[in-house]
């Protein structure tokens, strides 16, 4: 079976459909993944082939319209509109050539990241089967529906109602952290980073606790001034909890960070899939991947929200699923985060919280269970 794996160029939509890829690799069924030429590095990194699409500046794709005017920011309550509409733009600029590569290599199943929407527009016209492959908490439906409206022309042109329905969707969430009525197939969420190579210090006795503290991989390139800022901040200001503090950033913005103050292990990129389950607090922004890491190792989290993307939802669902404090991003005082973490530190219902939605993934399939049911249903 040849199976073609569309991802948008970010690594927190290609990662959760690493296992996936690997698993049916495994099956001895012939894998490909399609994606931005600038991002085809980090697909080859990971051990997959890669067919190379055009390259598209995402900042240039989420913030100008199709006509080069710039799309101005609105109010939180469109925020999840416009992104939805950026990734519709994406789509479409990658459309022609997903069709003709599927044309070409002729997949007999497609994946797809869920607002990656060339593969699912290209599969339905040629009739081929595509499963939409969660990341973790369902995205708002909203997404879907303002790129289906950025795509109308496309999906005209193609002879659709509107976007496609995916043949299966693939849920990795933890039910307590899932939107309620979501539905989908259940796998089991295996957290994967990357290539790397793991540090000394992972392995060593801990005198102290271990805090985390990461802006996953977009953030830094859309607001660098104030995320290294509020770094710097949170760097000099956490140790006096007595903890140990580990940075997970880009090595280009690292340097900036530099010198790192007592307290701080480790500034630069961090292997999160092995550095997340040895820690007792992890701060982020609410990225899925990210969030799911911490699920996935039963560690509470501290949320600085930030109008981005799907974050601010994530947000909601870690706090409404008791697995961390949440906290205002923006203009926010180190105190705050001071105090959130000292709180997950010494009140172990938090710990106890986290650990049994950690538990919630035990029975569910694995990836590789579930690329040998797809030998079956679709080989």
């Amino acid at each position: 079976m040849k199976v073609l794996v569309c991802s948008t160029p970010l690594l927190g939509h290609l990662n959760p459909m690493l296992p996936l890829s690997w698993g049916l690799r495994a099956e001895g069924h012939e894998v490909l993944v399609s994606t931005d030429e600038g991002f085809a590095p980090r697909v080859l990194e990971r051990g997959l082939p890669v067919a190379a699409l055009s390259p598209v500046a995402l900042q240039e794709v989420m913030a100008r319209d199709r006509g080069g005017r710039p799309v101005p920011h609105t109010p939180e309550a469109d925020r999840v509109w416009r992104s939805g509409h950026g990734w519709g733009r994406l789509g479409a600029r990658h459309l022609a050539e997903t069709a003709a590569l599927m044309r070409r290599w002729r997949p007999d199943l497609v994946v797809t990241d869920p607002v990656e929407f060339a593969g699912p527009l290209a599969a339905a016209r040629l009739g081929i089967p595509w499963i939409e492959h969660g990341w973790g908490i369902r995205p708002s439906p909203e997404f879907a529906l303002a790129a289906e409206e950025e795509l109308e022309p496309e999906i005209e042109q193609f002879g659709l109602r509107g976007l496609p329905r995916a043949t299966r969707i693939l849920d990795t969430c933890s039910p307590t952290l899932q939107h309620p009525g979501a539905s989908g197939d259940p796998m089991r969420h295996i957290p994967v980073t990357g290539p790397a190579e793991l540090p000394g210090w992972l392995d060593e006795p801990r005198r102290r606790p271990l805090v985390c503290l990461t802006f996953g991989s977009l953030l830094p390139s859309l607001a660098p001034d104030r995320l290294r800022a509020l770094t710097s901040w949170l760097m000099h200001t956490l140790p006096a909890l007595g903890v140990e503090v580990v940075v997970g950033i880009d090595p280009a913005h690292a340097e900036a960070l530099r010198p790192v103050p007592p307290g701080v292990l480790s500034v630069g990129w961090q292997p999160l899939d092995h550095v997340v389950p040895r820690c007792a607090v992890l701060v982020h922004y609410g990225a899925s991947g990210t969030t799911m890491a911490a699920v996935a190792a039963g560690v509470p989290q501290v949320v600085l929200t930030i109008p981005i993307a799907d974050a601010p939802d994530n947000a909601r669902r870690i706090e409404a699923a008791g697995l961390g404090i949440v906290l205002p991003g923006l203009d926010l005082a180190a105190e705050q985060v001071v105090a959130a973490c000292r709180a997950l530190l010494t009140e172990p219902s938090w710990k106890a919280r986290a650990a049994g939605v950690a538990a919630e993934q035990i029975g569910r399939p694995t990836p590789g269970e579930v690329a040998a049911e797809f030998t079956t249903a679709f080989g």
